[in-house]
């Protein structure tokens, strides 16, 4: 009889799943950075541009769902992972094609399929990685780990829109997003060779006999619908501070623009293990409100301010909105039981927040119409329903105790 498969040690899962949030949360978070650029490039309307969001986060949304039921049934989150890695990569690529004018008179259509195609990779991350820590860490230590984790997501957002902009010094701006394609592939190649024997102990630890019906519980199913509110809020804002740069504050279309969202994005380096650590040692209900509404007020100081303050507010509005990933996924392991973490983190953070990111780009458009001028008072609108959002966290139920339940170890 074979021997059992070790269990890889927690150290390298946090280290495996930190470079593929580097990878997908870059990509994830580039995608609102290229959208700005086809608006003056291929003269998109804000209706188009909203449009392209739906097809990429509404794909990225739903999809999750089944993934995270088959990571549970099949009990293989980490070669997923490397898919949903590998799927980003071709996205970006059609997106490359796009840009540079490589699609022609089909450029809409073709970019319309680079978002679906990205979306359906942006799928897969969240749910796996978030069950890979979840199945490691202690409930005392899950918190601090992705928070870290979390923060090499936002390393990965930041950098994009730097390297972008890097890139383009040397590079026209269409050739200059292929040196992503090639580091998304490249790391899924890395992540599919360090990563097969999590999987491994991964299938002879669970029974592969976990329901669906596990994963929906009243915990779960409060903190999907306040993650939804929380993400149309605070996500419909972030979305479009790309394309607010470039219509509002006259940010050219370039690889300039990749250095003013990187602002943005250095916030949640500095956030995400800030709010993991505090999740470890605080009401998490709590800090979920602290979030939206350090979110909001962020963003109407910003509104209303320029220079220096806007620049330090833009940086703050990173810090809260993209603490979502530790905070979420620390109170989702909270309310299910071991095996059907996968599915409840896809319910919370795919169907929750990212469908909030579905709508709140959506609404944001509807709100601006036909006309840019307008964009400025649909972002109050959204900043006040992300204080909205923090009162709602009152719904949420106690969680149940703390158990140490681990997956590997």
């Amino acid at each position: 009889m074979p021997a059992d498969p070790l269990p890889p040690h927690p150290t390298r899962i946090l280290t495996a799943t930190s470079l593929a949030h580097f990878v997908n949360d870059g990509t994830v978070f580039f995608v609102p950075v290229i959208v700005a650029l086809l608006v003056p490039l291929r003269h998109l309307s804000p209706i188009e541009a909203s449009v392209l969001f739906v097809v990429y986060y509404a794909t990225s949304s739903l999809l999750g769902l089944v993934i995270g039921w088959w990571a549970d049934r099949r009990g293989r989150p980490a070669a997923l992972m490397v898919v949903g890695i590998a799927l980003l990569a071709a996205g970006l690529l059609g997106f490359a094609i796009v840009v540079a004018g490589g699609a022609g008179s089909a450029a809409y259509p073709f970019a319309l399929v680079a978002a679906g195609v990205t979306g359906f990779g942006a799928s897969f991350y969240h749910p796996l990685g978030a069950a890979l820590l979840q199945g490691s860490f202690s409930t005392a230590q899950r918190g601090s780990a992705l928070g870290i984790n979390g923060a090499f997501g936002s390393l990965g957002r930041a950098l994009y829109p730097f390297l972008f902009f890097l890139t383009t010094l040397v590079l026209v701006t269409g050739v200059s997003i292929l040196p992503f394609v090639i580091l998304g592939l490249a790391v899924a190649l890395v992540l599919a060779v360090t990563t097969r024997n999590f999987d491994l102990a991964a299938r002879h630890r669970t029974s592969g006999s976990s329901r669906a019906s596990d994963s929906v519980t009243a915990g779960i199913l409060a903190l999907t619908g306040i993650a939804f509110v929380r993400s149309v809020a605070l996500q419909g804002v972030a979305v479009w501070i790309p394309i607010y740069l470039t219509v509002a504050r006259g940010v050219p279309a370039t690889g300039y623009l990749g250095l003013a969202v990187t602002v943005m994005y250095v916030g949640g380096i500095l956030g995400q293990p800030v709010f993991g650590y505090a999740a470890n040692r605080w009401d998490r209900r709590m800090l979920v409100a602290v979030s939206s509404l350090g979110a909001s007020l962020a963003t109407f100081g910003y509104l209303f301010t320029s220079g220096d303050v806007s620049q330090i507010l833009l940086f703050a509005i990173g810090v809260f909105t993209f603490s979502a990933f530790p905070l979420l996924m620390t109170l989702s392991a909270d309310y299910v039981p071991r095996g059907s973490s996968s599915l409840a983190n896809a319910l919370v953070f795919n169907l929750g927040a990212g469908g909030g990111t579905i709508v709140g780009p959506l609404v944001v458009g509807a709100l601006a119409a036909s006309s840019y001028a307008f964009l400025g008072s649909s972002l109050e609108v959204m900043a006040a329903l992300g204080i909205g959002a923090a009162g709602l966290t009152a719904l949420l139920p106690r969680a149940r105790k703390a158990e140490k339940t681990l997956l590997f170890g």
